[in-house]
């Protein structure tokens, strides 16, 4: 019989969600143990990616990164090791990208129409 309250389950789930800026906070402090050439283009690279595969786990995850730096949201906190270190070495160039603003909020709105474009 399960003793534990309602409120202790919900507070219990609630650790395991991330906000976004928590989210992308643990995935700059994940270790890959590859290096990873440098990606000349991450938004494009992103975008290509997920019109590739749009139905495996990893576009999937990277379509809700794509949104995420753009609008927010939530993530599982073991979302945060489920990237291959190919697919975490473009999430970081995409989060330095963000954080330099060399690209407009247009280009990140049209990334994020393309890729759910692609995965219907």
């Amino acid at each position: 019989m399960d003793t534990q309250t309602a409120g202790a389950r919900r507070a219990e789930q609630s650790r395991d969600v991330l906000s976004a800026a928590e989210f992308f906070v643990t995935l700059r402090q994940a270790v890959t143990f590859r290096e990873q050439a440098a990606i000349q283009d991450p938004l494009q690279h992103a975008v290509d990616q997920i019109k590739a595969n749009p139905a495996f786990a990893q576009s999937r995850l990277l379509k809700r990164i794509l949104v995420a730096l753009v609008t927010g949201g939530d993530f599982r906190r073991a979302e945060a090791t489920a990237l291959d270190a190919s697919t975490h070495a473009l999430v970081m160039a995409l989060l330095e990208l963000r954080r330099a603003g060399a690209r407009s909020r247009q280009d990140w709105n049209d990334a994020i129409e393309a890729a759910e474009a692609a995965s219907g």
